[in-house]
């Protein structure tokens, strides 16, 4: 009776231990406040400032519509490393910073020139701070002007940033995939080079600042994309246009949805006679093969799509027509891949490519005794492109709206 008895209070005993035990690292959500979005600059008196985004979940809650006040609130801290700004981040801060929810690294230009690897361990390092956040460069502006900007939907400025670029490069493929995972990779990868989405800003930053911005149709500012920063190994080197990108980006093979708009026959984007074609499941293929000391470089791009608007007399109610549209897409992206490969052979150098990564990964023997040299050698590198575009369908309408005459 004694030993049942006692089983019993030892049952009990254990099941009050397992109801009482907890999370060692808990933090109740009223003594929290999330950390969005991180700008990161040189510092004035310290080696970096940091500027932290802190959302007001008040605000931003869809269902208690807010009380008129700001979606976010910045506070800046400097420091000798990042973790030490944000360790003294709590000098502003009532609560306990979480690192969790960070969708946005913003890299200020001038340490981006400097060089990235001072202070990515840190990020990488950190358990707290997800591997799909996003990383970006600041272009033109510094880089806690980019969390100043108010919306009128009332999103913070890292969510608004972040939905943005991913959905700009999902629609048009004009900046390149720029997660804290992509550095790493692109860092240790051989023949591959480091590239991060560029961002800039149009309007006036400081009167953007307040509420009473987000009360016009027009925003006193608007944050933009800005194609690709371009590096060497860890530091900064220049910059590649929206368009240049999406050409990279589609020899890589990461476009897969994107619009092209063909000139008329006067050969500027202002001449009468334009065709737009959209494009879908895209695909690119690379072949790298060497004549002597010399790279030969081949990229045959094909896709599925349909015309969206033509401003010429195209007739497509015959196949005849289809063709010459195709034709001209081909002609379009040859001469537009050409020229992006050209001025990044000039301007920069490095292969942003990717060629170098595809010969590394098919003809590691070939390339491992090139490897140190492979930027000088893209350098002069010839490059062949071949595309093949299909056209499915011309939308709702095989021609264009036109008034026939009445009479001989």
């Amino acid at each position: 009776m004694n030993s049942l008895r006692s089983l019993y209070i030892l049952m009990l005993c254990l099941s009050l231990m397992f109801m009482g035990t907890g999370c060692w690292d808990q933090v109740e959500l009223n003594r929290a406040s999330l950390i969005t979005g991180m700008a990161l600059e040189p510092g004035q008196n310290m080696k970096y400032r940091v500027t932290f985004e802190t959302v007001n979940a008040l605000e931003t809650d869809p269902n208690k519509g807010g009380k008129g006040g700001t979606p976010t609130a910045l506070y800046t801290k400097e420091g000798n490393s990042i973790a030490e700004a944000t360790s003294r981040l709590n000098e502003s801060l009532e609560r306990m910073p979480l690192l969790a929810h960070i969708r946005v690294i913003i890299i200020d230009e001038k340490l981006a020139r400097e060089g990235i690897n001072q202070f990515m361990d840190v990020l990488q390092r950190n358990r707290y701070v997800r591997e799909d956040v996003l990383v970006l460069v600041a272009k033109g502006y510094p880089a806690s002007d980019f969390l100043k900007t108010v919306y009128a939907r009332g999103q913070y400025a890292s969510y608004k940033i972040q939905t943005q670029v991913e959905t700009y490069r999902q629609v048009f493929g004009g900046i390149p995939r720029s997660h804290l995972y992509d550095i790493a990779q692109a860092l240790l990868t051989e023949g591959r080079v480091l590239m991060l989405g560029a961002i800039t800003i149009s309007g006036d930053v400081e009167k953007s600042e307040s509420l009473d911005a987000i009360k016009t149709v027009y925003p006193a500012a608007v944050v933009r994309t800005a194609g690709a920063a371009v590096f060497r190994g860890d530091k900064l080197i220049g910059y590649l246009s929206n368009e240049q990108t999406r050409m990279v980006m589609l020899a890589s093979d990461y476009v897969s949805n994107t619009l092209f708009s063909l000139p008329g026959p006067g050969g500027k984007p202002t001449s009468p006679g334009a065709i737009g074609v959209q494009f879908y499941h895209m695909h690119s293929h690379m072949h790298v093969s060497m004549d002597g000391d010399k790279p030969i470089f081949k990229l045959h791009v094909e896709g599925d799509g349909k015309i969206t608007s033509i401003d010429r007399n195209i007739k497509l109610t015959k196949i005849q027509g289809f063709n010459t549209v195709e034709q001209l897409t081909s002609d379009y992206v040859n001469e537009k891949m050409q020229e992006t490969f050209t001025y990044v052979q000039k301007e920069f150098g490095v292969d942003v490519f990717g060629f170098g990564e595809h010969y590394y990964r098919y003809h590691f023997r070939k390339y491992k005794p090139l490897a140190k040299e492979w930027n000088t050698l893209f350098s002069r590198a010839d490059l062949d492109v071949k595309s093949d575009f299909t056209l499915r369908r011309p939308d709702l309408k095989t021609q264009k709206i036109e008034k026939e005459g009445i009479g001989p």
